[in-house]
C-alpha cells in the first residue's frame, strides 16, 4: 500500500526549491513553440526556437531566467537559437516521451548534464537506451559546448527520465528511469536511480524492483512529488501507477495501480500539483490518428481522499489525440 504524502513546511530545504525559480522560465517545445513563465505569473508566447519535435524536450534557464540552451534529446541549441558545439547527435528520440532532462552539476555553474532516453514501439524494436552527455558552458564565450557525448548508463529503457534533489545538504540530484531489470527481462519492472553529486554522475543506479509488475509499454511520463515521496508513472498502454519513494536513499517501495474510467484508461501525460495534493492525468482511447475517434480527458486525483479512484475528477475532455 502506497503511504499517505505528509505535507509539512521545510522552507528552502524543499527538494524542488533548491533548483531556483528562475530555472523553468522559458519552455521550447512542439514544432518551434515556445513560453516565458514571467515573474507576475503571465506567460509570453515565444517564436525564436528552433526545436521540431513529437514529443519530448527539455529548456533550462539560469537563477536569473536567463535563457541558456534546449533539446530535443538530439540536437543541443544555446542561447542565441544555434546549434552548440559538438551539440548534434545526442541519442534522444522526436518521438520519445521525456526525451531528454538537464541537470546542473552540483556546485559547479559551469557544467551541466543533458540525460536522454530513447524509444522503441516495442521490446522487439531498436532501442539504444539510456546516455548522458556533457556542456561545459565556460566554452565559447558563455555559449557552451559538449565536452562529454553519449555516455551510457543502460541499454533499454522506457521513455521516462525524472529527476529530484536528494537532500539540502550536498545538493547531490536523483535521476531516475523505468527500465526491465535485466537483458532477459520483458517488462519495466525495475526503478533505476542515478545520483549526480559534486564529483559527477554515479554510473551504479539504486535499483528498485518489482518482479510481480507487468507494464511492458515504454510510453508516458514519469513525474516526482513536490516533497519527493512520491513516483508516478503513467505507461500508456499498461496504467497509471504511483510508488512511495525515498528521497534519501533512492528507493522505491510500495506502489498502487489506479484505475482510470474506461474507455479513457490509457494515460500518458501527468503533473503533481505544487502542494502535492493532486495528481494531474491527460488520459485517452489511444485511438491513433487519421482516425477521428479519438478522445481524451484531463483528470484530476485528490491522492489524501481515502480512495483516490473514488476522488477523480474530470476537468476537461476534447476530441483529440493524448498530450
Amino acid at each position: 500500500m502506497i503511504r499517505k504524502a505528509v505535507l509539512f513546511c521545510i522552507g528552502l530545504c524543499s527538494p524542488l526549491l533548491l533548483l531556483g525559480q528562475g530555472q523553468g522560465t522559458h519552455w521550447y517545445f512542439g514544432d518551434k513553440a515556445g513560453l516565458r513563465f514571467d515573474p507576475d505569473g503571465s506567460v509570453t508566447p515565444l517564436n525564436n526556437g528552433r526545436i521540431s519535435t513529437f514529443e519530448g524536450c527539455a529548456t533550462i534557464s539560469d537563477e536569473f531566467g536567463n535563457l541558456l540552451f534546449y533539446t530535443d534529446g538530439i540536437v543541443v541549441y544555446d542561447s542565441t537559437h544555434q546549434p552548440m558545439d559538438n551539440g548534434s547527435g545526442l541519442l534522444g528520440d522526436p518521438s520519445s516521451t521525456q526525451s531528454a532532462i538537464i541537470v546542473p552539476k552540483p556546485e559547479d555553474p559551469n557544467i551541466y548534464y543533458i540525460f536522454s532516453v530513447d524509444t522503441a514501439s516495442s521490446q522487439s524494436g531498436i532501442d539504444l537506451g539510456l546516455h548522458y552527455s556533457v556542456i561545459d558552458l565556460s566554452m565559447n564565450n558563455g555559449q557552451g559546448a559538449v565536452v562529454q557525448k553519449n555516455i551510457k548508463l543502460l541499454n533499454e529503457s522506457s521513455e521516462k527520465i525524472a529527476a529530484i534533489i536528494k537532500n539540502c545538504f550536498d545538493r547531490s540530484i536523483w535521476v531516475i528511469t523505468m527500465a526491465p531489470r535485466g537483458k532477459d527481462t520483458y517488462f519495466y519492472d525495475t526503478i533505476y536511480a542515478w545520483e549526480v553529486s559534486t564529483s559527477g554522475v554515479n554510473k551504479f543506479p539504486v535499483k528498485s524492483s518489482f518482479p510481480e509488475l507487468f507494464i511492458d509499454d515504454p510510453r508516458g511520463y514519469l513525474k516526482l512529488s513536490p516533497n519527493g515521496d512520491l513516483l508516478a508513472s503513467a505507461n500508456q498502454t499498461s496504467g497509471l501507477y504511483l510508488f512511495d519513494f525515498d528521497v534519501a536513499s533512492g528507493t522505491s517501495s510500495g506502489y498502487t495501480r489506479i484505475q482510470l474510467p474506461q474507455p479513457y484508461n490509457y494515460p500518458y501525460g501527468i503533473e503533481f500539483s505544487p502542494n502535492g495534493r493532486y495528481l494531474y492525468v491527460h488520459t485517452s482511447n489511444d485511438v491513433v490518428p487519421p482516425r477521428t475517434d479519438n478522445y481524451s480527458l484531463l483528470l484530476q486525483l485528490d491522492l489524501q481522499a481515502p480512495d483516490i479512484e473514488s476522488s477523480i475528477v474530470t476537468l476537461d475532455s476534447k476530441p483529440i489525440f493524448r498530450g
